[in-house]
């Protein structure tokens, strides 16, 4: 009695104990399958709801606002770039949904016999549309009912919503899955693997915490009548234009100095060249005499996150932007995109979007020169 009596004095109590129950009991999967935080969440609610909470509506209106904000937070950017590209086959294939998405649960709900309670519940879950639960709740209160008679249509609208969301969900897994690959005649295993294969997306081995390093800086000696001799650095850099190495240092008469793209280099150097490892290793490394330089290696390197911000890198491929005078001497380790910081294949044509986070490594006067190019650096 206690424990009920609290959760009535205190409903938020049982907004976080629905959470709490909903995100440790959608962490479970069996085979690979589970509920999910946001399901888990939804039957704990719709439980706990069991025990006669009110929750008042200004509370109601300060979450349902904070799930708007964070939805429009988070899809805005995609949605705003998908309108300008191509805007009109968006909006018609919109249309169509809607009508589908509409029309499917009004039957259903007329075949069932539902009230207008249930029936928005049974819309909102099976078509995965929590927005539409606000607009159900104004457009009841709209409707100048008994209160007796407004609230047991509110109070039905959550229970149809969260039972049938499971359905929604476990509906479009099997659309996609199952239905879907077989009206359209492809194997959707292969497809999957196809398609990966071609976006980059096969994982390679080793980098950060491993022994093994995707990018190096090694030290080589140039000899006399090199093919380097006499040529400037960004010269030398473009014999090898399927890859992109960069000399970042030289030792020329025992003093240290750093190269930039105009410094030409002469035979007895000892330069720092930074690139792939299997570049240093296979290509530089069976032509030139690496030297072991400690202090010539000694290069100050960072790893910085960059939120792409400025519209002159906004749609430009990662060639186009390999191409400016900024990205000269820094390598791009990683590109995460949205609010789920989708991680984006690093291919020549990957296109950079306003919003981007790229994890960006170099020396530290080459990021900070290419950050400010691209937008923001966020360092610790």
């Amino acid at each position: 009695d206690w424990f009920v009596s609290t959760l009535r004095t205190y409903p938020e109590i049982a907004i976080f104990l629905s959470l709490a129950l909903g995100y440790y009991f959608g962490s479970f999967t069996y085979k690979g399958l589970g509920l999910g935080a946001v399901t888990a969440t939804l039957i704990a609610a719709v439980i706990i709801g069991q025990l006669g909470i009110t929750i008042s509506p200004p509370l109601k209106a300060t979450f349902f606002l904070m799930f708007l904000f964070a939805i429009g937070y988070g899809v805005g950017p995609q949605f705003v770039r998908g309108i300008a590209k191509d805007g009109l086959p968006q909006a018609l294939f919109a249309a169509v949904v809607c009508v589908f998405c509409l029309g499917a649960p009004y039957i259903a709900a007329k075949i069932a016999g539902y009230d207008v309670g249930s029936a928005l519940g049974l819309y909102a879950g099976s078509q995965t549309i929590s927005a539409s639960m606000g607009l159900g709740t104004d457009a009841i209160n709209r409707l100048g009912l008994a209160p007796e008679e407004t609230k047991r249509l509110l109070d039905a609208m959550p229970v149809a919503y969260a039972v049938t969301y499971i359905f929604g969900t476990i509906g479009s897994a099997i659309v996609l899955a199952l239905i879907g690959p077989a009206l359209m005649g492809i194997d959707l295993e292969a497809e999957c693997k196809r398609y990966e294969a071609e976006q980059g997306g096969k994982k390679e081995a080793g980098g950060a915490g491993t022994a093994w390093h995707h990018y190096e800086l090694r030290a080589y000696r140039v000899r006399e009548g090199g093919p380097v001799v006499g040529k400037t650095a960004r010269e030398a850099e473009s014999m090898i234009p399927e890859q992109r190495i960069f000399i970042e240092r030289i030792r020329r008469g025992g003093k240290i100095e750093d190269a930039t793209a105009d410094t030409v280099i002469q035979a007895g150097d000892v330069v720092a060249v930074a690139g792939r490892r299997e570049v240093l290793v296979s290509v530089i490394g069976q032509a030139a005499e690496e030297v072991d330089d400690r202090e010539l290696l000694a290069v100050p390197v960072e790893g910085v996150d960059v939120l792409v911000t400025t519209k002159e890198a906004n749609g430009k491929t990662l060639a186009e932007l390999a191409q400016w005078p900024t990205s000269r001497g820094v390598f791009l380790r990683r590109i995460a995109r949205g609010a789920t910081a989708t991680e984006i294949p690093i291919l020549p044509n990957t296109q950079v979007h306003r919003g981007d986070i790229l994890t960006i490594v170099g020396r530290t006067q080459d990021t900070a020169a290419a950050a400010k190019a691209l937008g923001v650096a966020d360092r610790p």
